[in-house]
C-alpha cells in the first residue's frame, strides 16, 4: 500500500511549468512537508525522509526555474541536520521557514494564475 505524500511531479504540467490549477499541487507538497516535519521532530527516520523530500523539492524547483522558491528551500536545508536519538535542535526555526515558504508558494501561485512570469 502506497502512503506516500503527493510529490511536486503532480503539480507540473507537460512543459515542466508549475500548474496553477487552484494553485494546490506545490502548496499541497509544502503543507505535507510541514506536517511531516512536525512528526519528524523526535523521529530520526521521519527526519531523514523530510530531508530527502526537501532535497527533491529543491531539485524540482530548480528544474522548473522557480529560483526564488528554491532559495527558500535551500535555506531550510541549511538548518536541517537529521540526527539519530536526539530532538531536532532547529525545529522552531524550521517551522518558521516552512510557514514562510508556504506563504511564498501561495503568492507565486497567485502571480502565475494572474499571468505573471518568473
Amino acid at each position: 500500500m502506497d502512503t506516500a505524500e503527493p510529490s511536486l511531479e503532480n503539480s507540473m504540467d507537460g512543459d515542466g511549468a508549475l500548474k496553477t490549477v487552484g494553485g494546490n499541487g506545490l502548496l499541497k507538497e509544502v503543507e505535507a512537508l510541514r506536517r511531516l516535519h512536525g512528526d519528524a521532530i523526535c523521529d530520526a527516520e521521519k527526519c531523514r525522509e523530510f530531508n530527502r523530500r526537501m532535497s527533491q523539492l529543491l531539485m524540482d524547483l530548480e528544474d522548473t526555474e522557480e529560483f526564488r522558491l528554491a532559495d527558500r528551500v535551500m535555506d531550510a536545508l541549511a538548518v536541517c541536520s537529521p540526527k539519530t536519538g536526539s530532538h531536532c535542535d532547529n525545529s522552531e526555526r524550521m517551522k518558521g521557514i516552512l510557514e514562510r515558504l508556504a506563504e511564498r508558494v501561495k503568492e507565486r501561485t497567485e502571480e502565475m494564475a494572474g499571468g505573471g512570469g518568473p
